[in-house]
């Protein structure tokens, strides 16, 4: 799998082509990098409209290459240093999106599934048929 970034890529964009591979999984953008095994609740998110040359001075054009066995870690270090942006992965939880700073050594794979569990309608068989 890969995602293609260049300087008139939309933030928008990177995110839509990262959701097709991961429905239960979203790409976010931030200001600053977060240091492994912390979370970005103090980084300020980017505006997802925006082209990724104008989200950060150190951005490069290029490619990420990555598979569902890659870690979240992973991932999220290859934007840092192939890219120069600061990503950080959230997952489907039942109704909002997670920060996935304490399972980021789970694969992506594993984590979209994690999402799509707790994502499907769950039925009550006592109150099916009322």
């Amino acid at each position: 799998m890969e995602l293609h970034v260049y300087k008139n890529t939309t933030l928008r964009e990177v995110k839509a082509q990262f959701s097709r591979y991961f429905p239960f999984l979203k790409l976010e953008f931030f200001v600053y990098p977060h240091p492994d095994g912390e979370g970005a609740h103090l980084n300020r998110e980017v505006y997802k409209g925006l082209y990724v040359d104008e989200t950060s001075g150190f951005f490069k054009e290029g490619v990420i290459n990555f598979s569902p066995s890659t870690t979240i870690t992973e991932l999220e270090q290859a934007f840092q240093i192939e890219l120069g942006l600061a990503a950080k992965v959230f997952r489907m939880s039942t109704d909002s999106w997670i920060d996935t700073t304490q399972t980021s050594h789970l694969n992506l794979g594993r984590q979209n599934n994690m999402g799509a569990a707790v994502s499907r309608p769950q039925f009550n068989l006592h109150t099916l048929f009322l």
